[in-house]
């Protein structure tokens, strides 16, 4: 998301849907070792280190990543003669991953989904421009229903499933996210006392009658009606 100093980037009219993340490292292999190596590198001697690569779109752009990241991995053993050890998993940020879910999960280690971007593309919606804003929609049922679809597909194959971003402290849904299945939610500081306090307030088959619920609904204003108010989720 953020512009390297030393890369001569062109300016784009639309950044959000142009040459980012994953796609710059690829069209610019060097960077991407450079930085995979070193990685690499300080993760000699540990067995915790985990790689993730973010903005993947397609199995085929997961697969050169890993590609790139097994030459840099033989690179590097050869150099200090000690194997390279790392859990490789990708963030799920576009909408293109939720019909290939199963197929990321039989071969990925970890998912991770980032709901602010995968809100963003899912809805096209930029929630920075205020005349869209309100469409900007957390709990628009096509969001809802591709973060079961993700989770379930994740914990069919025992992979780990993590959500970040701003859903994952929000407590309308925190309890959305127990009754899916996901048991990993990255959290500022800040609001680790709430999301404590939310998640100690419900039992699992709570959890999982009000996702139940949600999903159920087709409309947005069905979804919203059966949100906690968030005084009550607290």
């Amino acid at each position: 998301d953020k512009l390297l100093t030393y890369f001569d980037a062109t300016h784009e009219a639309n950044p959000a849907l142009g040459l980012r993340s994953m796609r710059l490292t690829l069209k610019s292999p060097d960077i991407l070792d450079r930085q995979l190596r070193a990685i690499l590198l300080a993760a000699q001697g540990h067995d915790n280190i985990r790689i993730m690569f973010p903005m993947i779109g397609s199995i085929d752009e997961w697969r050169q990543a890993c590609r790139r990241l097994d030459a840099c991995a033989a690179d590097v053993t050869a150099e200090t003669g000690a194997p390279c050890r790392v859990q490789v998993g990708t963030m799920v940020e576009l909408p293109a991953v939720v019909e290939l879910a199963d197929a990321f999960a039989a071969e990925a280690s970890f998912f991770s989904i980032g709901t602010n971007d995968f809100i963003q593309y899912m809805l096209a919606v930029d929630r920075t421009n205020e005349n869209v804003a309100d469409y900007y929609c957390p709990h628009h049922p096509s969001v809802l229903r591709g973060l079961q679809r993700v989770t379930a597909a994740a914990l069919r194959r025992n992979v780990e499933v993590s959500v970040c971003g701003e859903m994952g402290h929000d407590p309308r849904f925190v309890p959305f996210f127990l009754g899916i299945g996901i048991r990993v939610l990255s959290v500022d500081p800040d609001f680790l006392p709430q999301v404590q306090r939310v998640v100690a307030s419900f039992s699992m088959s709570e959890a999982e009658a009000y996702a139940a619920a949600l999903l159920a609904e087709d409309t947005i204003e069905g979804a919203r009606a059966r949100l906690l108010d968030p005084a009550d989720a607290t």
